[in-house]
């Protein structure tokens, strides 16, 4: 690469401004990879904007030439740039012949998806080139005579994309209230529902709110970047809306979204080590290159942990290093904001969640029954009055926002058949098939329910608990929605001790030991599946045992993050969990038979109102 251009390129160079500037950004793109400083050998994959791609092209081949006529001529045989264009199937014979050529080669793409795995991995650096920067701007507008302009409208000019930069850069002045109303045009064209015109999300909001504020203050230099909360993670099950919430928070703040996920990663090239960590670095480049934007990664937990063992111990150390290695770096990626989502949070590795990675928290809960209805509505965009939407919505309690929007798209797609808008009948034959329940299934179900609240409260755990009831399911076989659900309001707890853990046990089991209690035998209810009381209680017995070093032995095992439904406890230790299980059963049912009453009146109740909530004051006697 030539460090120096001819005076005959220069000049031309100063005349056009985008050329220039594309230049400038260019080689200020390449500066920090040693092998292109020299002559030394070697291929560098840049991606681009589309729209400036001829203008990089050009930009390129001066910075390997250094003479005017890589501008203006098209001498292809002389060529040490090539450009990759969406079409590109597959590489004939120059693209060959090129790859294996004793020299520096650039390589231009407008997308990392269409650059071909055999190519990719003859690169020795695949990088985003970078916009114009504030002083590349002020410069290329000196050299082209153009009048100077405010720092702090240089400064907001570099952060647009390039079709504002490439309308802006070249006037001879302009006011900050022209360029806000381009950039906000920008957004209203490319973008996505802004987070504010979204219903849900509830508990996310104080921290959107800080983030807006924060943003706002940075860009008007009243912030420092490292006084921003750049680096979060959204927490939460499957069918929240963790991506949607990205996109929509994109839009809310004005800036990009670059989004990915960790399997996006390890599927990109052949799927071999270096490729992931190559996919990974070009995604955090892409960022940056941005200026200011939002860098997604769905999927955290595909992570891994280091130190977990097993055959793919090297590679997921080696992932989670070069994580590290990246996010230790945010401080200084101004404007970049790094936001994980995960539905298991103990599967993330501690180093990525500590304070300057993703240290903010954020849960996204799934929809409360105001929450569901507004979401419906909003999907369907007819109007329909929420009031009426809850006599459906309300029966949904376990719906997500994904199926939300999956029953509103089946009501319009009847109402369009029908050619007219969507009705609140529509919704309703839309659902899943609802199964009506024998009264027998009702009441073992609500004996199941209360066993659970009344031994929460018995083992003073909980000091509030909504118990509700459903005498109808949705759906059949794996997607039939349950028919009862407890909610607790539990004590919290800094430190769980043995004592609190046990309880947890006790409380798991307490459902199939009140079936047991009341009706003389217990149903599969509790068990079956992972996720269920069961599991949940084998999983506790199991940390007691392994992890926590309160079996019989003052032994550490396995790490208790690693200890779910799959983990494979060793035989050894069989025998005492399952002792614990029994034995916590064997509480239960005994708390249970000394207050039987109760749990009868109690589920009597729920078979009626369908829905209780219970304090412990009330329930049972000091």
């Amino acid at each position: 690469m030539k460090h120096h251009m001819s005076r005959a390129a220069f000049k031309e160079l100063r005349r056009n401004l985008g050329y220039f500037l594309a230049h400038s950004s260019l080689r200020a793109t390449l500066r920090p990879f040693g092998q292109f400083r020299g002559n030394t050998r070697g291929i560098i994959i840049v991606i681009v904007d589309a729209r400036w791609i001829n203008r990089y092209v050009k930009a390129a081949e001066l910075l390997m030439r250094g003479d005017r006529r890589a501008l203006f001529h098209n001498d292809a045989s002389r060529r040490t740039v090539r450009v990759l264009e969406p079409s590109t199937r597959k590489l004939g014979p120059g693209w060959v012949d090129t790859l294996g050529a004793h020299h520096q080669l650039i390589i231009l793409s407008t997308s990392f998806d269409i650059v071909p795995p055999s190519v990719r991995q003859a690169a020795d650096v695949i990088v985003y080139a970078s916009n114009p920067t504030p002083r590349q701007i002020a410069a290329g507008r000196r050299l082209a005579g153009l009048s100077s302009l405010p720092t702090d409208l240089v400064w907001r000019l570099s952060q647009a994309d390039l079709g504002v930069v490439e309308s802006f850069a070249g006037r001879q002045s302009f006011s900050s209230d022209e360029l806000a109303e381009a950039l906000q045009a920008r957004i209203n064209l490319t973008s996505r529902q802004k987070l504010s015109d979204l219903p849900g999300f509830a508990s996310a909001w104080p921290w959107v709110t800080a983030l807006k504020r924060d943003l706002k203050d940075w860009n008007a230099n009243a912030l420092e970047w490292s006084d921003v909360d750049h680096g979060a993670v959204l927490i939460g099950p499957p069918g929240v809306g963790k991506t949607l919430f990205a996109e929509a928070l994109a839009a809310e703040l004005g800036v990009p979204l670059v989004a990915t996920s960790v399997a996006a990663w390890q599927g990109s090239g052949e799927g071999h080590l270096g490729d992931m960590l190559k996919a990974m670095r070009g995604s955090f480049a892409e960022a940056r290159s941005k200026g200011c934007a939002i860098l997604f990664v769905d999927e955290l937990d595909g992570i891994g942990r280091r130190g977990s063992g097993g055959k793919n111990a090297y590679y997921e150390s080696n992932v989670v290093n070069c994580f590290l290695e990246l996010t230790d770096g945010l401080v200084d990626m101004k404007g970049v904001i790094l936001i994980g989502a995960t539905n298991r949070l103990e599967d993330v590795d501690p180093a990525v969640l500590r304070s300057g990675r993703l240290e903010e928290h954020v849960h996204i809960d799934p929809p409360n029954e105001e929450e569901r209805a507004a979401i419906l509505r909003h999907h369907l965009s007819n109007g329909i009055d929420v009031a009426q939407i809850r006599k459906v919505t309300d029966r949904l309690r376990a719906a997500t926002p994904a199926d939300l929007r999956k029953l509103a798209r089946r009501a319009k797609r009847t109402a369009r058949s029908n050619g007219r808008a969507p009705t609140l009948d529509d919704v309703r034959a839309s659902l899943p098939v609802r199964r009506q329940l024998p009264e027998s299934i009702v009441l073992r179900m609500a004996v199941h329910e209360c066993g659970h609240a009344l031994v929460a409260l018995a083992s003073k755990l909980a000091h509030e608990i909504v118990v509700e009831l459903e005498d109808s399911v949705l759906g059949e076989g794996p997607d039939m929605q349950e028919g009862g659900r407890t909610h607790y309001h539990m004590t919290e707890e800094i430190l769980p001790t043995e004592a609190t853990l046990l309880a947890r046990i006790r409380i798991s089991l307490a459902g199939m030991a009140a079936e047991e209690v009341v009706q003389g035998s217990r149903s599969i209810g509790g068990a079956g599946i992972a996720g269920s009381d069961l599991d949940t209680a084998t999983q506790i017995a199991t940390k007691l045992v392994l992890s926590y070093g309160m079996g019989k032995s003052l032994r550490f095992h396995a790490d208790r993050n690693k200890i779910d439904a799959l983990f494979i406890a060793p035989t050894e230790a069989h025998a005492e969990i399952s002792s614990i299980l029994a034995r916590e059963y064997r509480a239960a049912k005994e708390i249970l038979s000394r207050e039987k009453a109760q749990l009868m009146r109690m589920a009597a109740e729920l078979v009626v109102d369908r829905k209780l909530e219970l304090r412990r004051e009330s329930v049972l006697k000091a």
